[in-house]
């Protein structure tokens, strides 16, 4: 055990000591003086706020406030990450409040143009009257923080897929729905299981940056990443995902489709989000390189070197309620995309669909001859260019202003 584990554990001992030996009032003096330091700072943070709101004020469409959900430097860069910055890119002014706060970082600080990423108290908004705030299914309670808020829910999954109190997680969900100003809906079955209940439901899929993930189809980089160079010696084909590893990951095929074509290098990006990897034998099939997770920012820089791009998810009621971030992504950087056949992926043309093993490996042969195909490329290319971050930010502001 190192000096830094054990000098650890010695102030953790030390804090419980001194809290099962300090009187109870002296407890209750303490939280209050705690109560009022953070009402203080709270204040000070409110100022701020106001300072902001007054220099920005003419220069906006919308206020948006994105109560805590997702720490914005993630592993994986999601939806209410890219809703935010294409909103202030569309005009809005945004707020996006972490869920545990720095203090040691700027209360508000402008990241990109309209963005602000907030390192306070979620009270620190709650005299601001009637705003727009975005909620998932499962941080609805921050409703309540709020005055009199206008609700932007945004219904990106099916309920099973959520950890967590089913029943909680439920009673979230109907709340959104009886009280939403605005539904979002990611798929067209969630578009059909709320319907009835909120008929003016907006069908608003998941998109993409175009900008940033077509460089890989215009080949702006020279070298391949490092941990990539020595499978592009090889002159196989590069077989590529990335994102989350886990349950909806249908590990079995996957190992099933390497076996079947040992001559195609498989490449996985991203973290074991719930273990589920490290609890199979996928890694020891030679073919099958896990390189870890990556910054968003360098995933082009991987893109561009897969011959073929994949989305092998188990197929059931969550995932055909999916819209995979990566589709878009992969074309945008004019990959051909081998999915199984989830329904709402199978929506898009170009996509090559394949259930089982075999099936799947001569989809993969299929898209190899496809890859230099111009005109399938530039298919690709018009539907990325349909569904981008923008795209979905306008749709969004244009319900709001109607509303």
């Amino acid at each position: 055990m190192n000096t830094k584990t054990l000098a650890s554990k010695a102030t953790r001992y030390l804090i419980e000591t001194i809290r099962k030996i300090t009187p109870s009032p002296v407890k209750k003096i303490a939280k209050k003086i705690l109560r009022i330091k953070d009402s203080n700072i709270i204040k000070q943070h409110q100022k701020l706020l106001d300072e902001i709101l007054t220099d920005k004020k003419g220069y906006y469409k919308e206020i948006v406030i994105f109560p805590p959900s997702l720490d914005w430097n993630v592993q994986l860069f999601q939806r209410p990450q890219q809703l935010a910055l294409a909103l202030g890119r569309q005009g809005a002014l945004v707020f996006y409040m972490q869920p545990n706060p720095d203090r040691k970082q700027p209360p508000f600080h402008l990241i990109e143009k309209g963005i602000y990423l907030c390192n306070v108290h979620v009270d620190t908004f709650r005299d601001l009257p009637n705003p727009f705030i975005y909620l998932l299914t499962w941080n609805s309670d921050y409703a309540k923080c709020f005055n009199h808020p206008r609700i932007i829910y945004d219904f990106v999954d099916d309920i099973d897929v959520f950890y967590g109190e089913r029943d909680q997680i439920v009673r979230g969900h109907d709340f959104l729905l009886r009280n939403a100003h605005i539904v979002l809906a990611t798929a067209n079955k969630l578009i059909e299981e709320v319907k009835n209940y909120r008929p003016d439901v907006i069908y608003s899929p998941n998109g993409v940056v175009y900008e940033h993930f077509s460089k890989a189809a215009r080949n702006e980089y020279t070298a391949p990443p490092q941990d990539l160079e020595a499978l592009i010696t090889s002159h196989q084909p590069i077989i590529g995902y990335y994102g989350a590893l886990a349950r909806w990951f249908d590990y079995d095929l996957f190992k099933k489709i390497a076996l079947l074509r040992p001559n195609y290098q498989f490449i996985l990006i991203g973290p074991d989000y719930d273990g589920t990897l490290q609890r199979t034998d996928l890694l020891t099939i030679p073919n099958i390189h896990w390189l870890g997770v990556k910054p968003y920012k360098e995933l082009p820089h991987y893109l561009q070197y897969f011959d073929v791009a994949t989305i092998p998810f188990v197929v059931n009621e969550i995932t055909h309620a999916t819209s995979p971030l990566k589709l878009f992504e992969y074309m945008a950087g004019e990959k051909p995309v081998v999915i199984t056949p989830m329904r709402e992926s199978m929506n898009y043309a170009g996509v090559l669909i394949a259930q089982k093993a075999e099936e799947f490996a001569t989809q993969l042969d299929n898209a190899l001859f496809k890859k230099d195909d111009s005109e399938y490329r530039t298919l690709l290319r018009k539907i990325a260019l349909e569904n981008t971050w923008d795209e979905r930010a306008k749709v969004l502001l244009d319900a709001l202003h109607k509303g």
